[in-house]
């Protein structure tokens, strides 16, 4: 099946520059300056949603919308007075019902209040229906342009598809945009002509025939959702549908469902097998993350004109003019990741966007191989490494392009996700860790902090250097690198500078290749230091050598050259040290060194095994060591150094 799998989606590789949920996100918010970092307005922080109903029409040649939407919500504050909701002000309240009584509204801009009579307790449910119609500009079909995007193709077709993210949800229904508040389930029940179909989240109830040639989609969801992943998307749709199967042993399945228009342009062979290949990224993604959050409902398409994907729950709006396998994956990968634990706060978007885009990576490993996932990572360190600074946490929520910075949340954030997966004590661990904060969080909201942990409770050892360097801080390291051989003896010194002043040091696991026209060695040195010098035993004759030749950090290389200085010379006082016997059975004598000399033995990788300050004799025990080689480094007071190959 791997084969064959292989040959299905290799004639839909592609690479993409930034696959991420909002490609090509340079557009300007047309009705915000700002990006808001809380609720509208504090009263919004009254009340809990429990569940939407929809009830409205829509047309696929303008942003029309009319119905009216039933909000069940609850109480989270005793002598509850006001109850408040976003709407935008282009769109007209027709009428508004408080648990079924008629109320007056109170608009200032978009934000919407409703005046008690009579205050509610604390834990009180409530029902809130709202009657509008109306419409806002269309945006342009790309992101941060409109809730509601209404498109003429090429073709000839008319489209109409909704993108709510950040908060573009109040142009087409009355809402609390708060990413802390998940809805518990949704009804979408959407009325269009019966020649068009009309697309939403999780399931296709019925579709049931109403007056005056028209057609009624009756969606439904029963997972916990956020306000900005509920969608709606309205065309002359065909639908293209299959059921995957889980290779867990449970002989489950699940609907994969697409929906897409002007069929015989789009629907070619190859789109065919770009649509069948999700089915095996749901399963293989299963296995790294934890089953797919929301299997009893679906996985699907909704083609737009999009020049991206748009992850909504269960149903990805996609690009249909550059669909390609790794933007599948991308958007795939949010169900786990921004859909099923979504990020907390704004400033915590890489929890979904960075691990999405490195979902990519996972998808390439798995099916293509680590060179082609290599490939890609080089790519995208390159672009993280395009300017200097710039942190994965968003120091910046006000303005939505550095919410959804491509260099920093989506490809740092990608190149964090790595960086951890690399220091992992077991690789093993890394995705252990993954499944272990999306059982915790699922269909709920988390922070970096709370990953961290999570991940720290995996590893059985602390991150927090690694978060506040990589995820806090801002920047890179970059390292230069002197090296020298002599009869067997490797000498390497590493010097790090940094990219930005907000971390002076990146203290990280480093892999440096020593070449030899015998063959190469991989050896790997901690960096706890702006310069350190390591010792290596290699007998083979070394010609050059390369830092972290695999790509597993953020980096940039400078000088490597060879350098005889780094050979230390003994000095005058320690030319008679005398060490014996060598090889050796039991421990090593070392004799006639000058007081206060500091002695430290390594083993052929330059681990450091045992250390000691010599009075002038000094016994190395070696009884418990297993045959071999060994280096030992003497470091005397006037700072010269010398090196002995020992054996047992």
């Amino acid at each position: 099946m791997k084969l064959q799998l292989t040959i299905l989606l290799s004639v839909a590789l592609g690479i993409s520059s930034f696959a991420g949920a909002h490609n090509n996100c340079s557009g300007n918010n047309k009705k915000r300056a700002q990006q808001k970092t809380t609720v509208a307005t504090p009263e919004e922080n009254d009340y809990d949603v429990k569940g939407l109903k929809f009830n409205i029409s829509l047309t696929n040649l303008s942003t029309l919308v009319s119905g009216d939407v039933t909000t069940y919500a609850r109480t989270n504050i005793s002598g509850f007075s006001v109850y408040a909701f976003e709407l935008d002000n282009l769109i007209t309240i027709d009428s508004i019902k408080f648990n079924n009584q008629l109320e007056t509204v109170v608009t200032t801009g978009a934000v919407r209040k409703v005046t008690l009579t009579t205050p509610l307790p604390i834990n009180t449910d409530f029902t809130v229906q709202v009657f509008y119609h109306g419409q806002t500009p269309s945006g342009t079909g790309q992101f941060f342009t409109g809730g509601l995007n209404h498109v003429l193709l090429p073709t000839g077709t008319h489209i109409m598809y909704s993108l709510s993210d950040p908060d573009f949800t109040d142009d087409w229904w009355p809402c609390k945009q708060s990413l802390g508040d998940k809805i518990d389930s949704v009804a979408m029940w959407i009325t269009v002509d019966d020649t068009l179909k009309a697309g939403s989240n999780g399931l296709l109830q019925q579709v049931t025939p109403m007056p005056g040639n028209k057609s009624r989609y009756e969606w439904e969801t029963n997972y916990p959702i956020d306000y900005y992943l509920i969608c709606a998307a309205v065309a002359p749709y065909s639908e293209y549908n299959y059921h995957m199967h889980f290779t867990d042993g449970s002989n489950d399945s699940m609907l994969v469902q697409n929906y897409y228009y002007d069929s015989a342009a789009f629907m070619t062979p190859t789109n065919k097998l770009l649509l069948d290949s999700t089915g095996y990224m749901i399963d293989h993604f299963s296995k790294l993350y934890g089953k797919y959050p929301f299997q009893n409902e679906k996985y699907g398409h909704c083609m737009s004109a999009l020049s991206g994907g748009m992850e909504h729950q269960t149903m990805t709006f996609m690009s249909t003019h550059n669909l390609r396998t790794t933007l599948i994956a991308h958007e795939l990968g949010h169900q786990w990741w921004g859909n099923s634990v979504t990020y907390g706060k704004w400033e915590d978007i890489w929890l979904s966007e960075g691990l999405a885009t490195y979902t990519e990576q996972l998808f390439l490993e798995n099916y293509w191989g680590v060179s082609a996932a290599k490939t890609t990572r080089t790519a995208v360190y390159n672009q993280v490494m395009s300017l200097p600074g710039g942190s994965v946490w968003v120091n910046d929520t006000n303005n939505v392009n550095r919410v959804f910075d491509g260099r920093l949340t989506y490809y740092k954030g990608a190149s964090v996700a790595h960086m951890l997966r690399y220091i992992a004590p077991q690789d093993s661990l890394f995705f252990k860790g993954l499944r272990a904060f999306q059982q915790q969080y699922k269909y709920s909201t988390a922070l970096t902090s709370d990953f961290e942990t999570t991940m720290e409770q995996a590893y059985g050892m602390q991150l927090d250097s690694f978060f506040r360097q990589w995820i806090y801080g801002q920047g890179y390291p970059s390292y230069s690198v002197k090296w020298e051989q002599d009869n067997g003896v490797v000498h390497v010194k590493v010097n790090q500078t940094t990219s930005h002043n907000s971390v002076q040091l990146f203290n990280m696991p480093l892999e440096i290749r020593l070449n030899s026209l015998a063959g190469d060695t991989v050896v790997k040195v901690n960096i706890d230091n702006l310069s350190r010098h390591h010792v290596f035993l290699w007998d083979k004759t070394m010609t050059g050598l390369a830092i972290d030749p695999n790509d597993h950090i953020v980096n940039g290389i400078g000088l490597i050259q060879r350098d005889p200085a780094l050979l230390s010379v003994a000095s005058s006082a320690n030319e008679n040290i005398i060490v014996y016997p060598n090889p050796v059975t039991d421990g090593w004598h070392i004799d006639n060194t000058l007081p206060g000399t500091v002695l430290k033995l390594y083993d052929i990788n330059g681990k450091l095994l045992w250390n000691g300050i010599s009075e002038g004799k000094s016994l190395i025990p070696a009884a418990h060591l297993p045959k071999g080689i060994y280096l030992l480094e003497l470091h005397n007071t006037d700072a010269k150094k010398a090196y002995y190959k020992l054996l047992k």
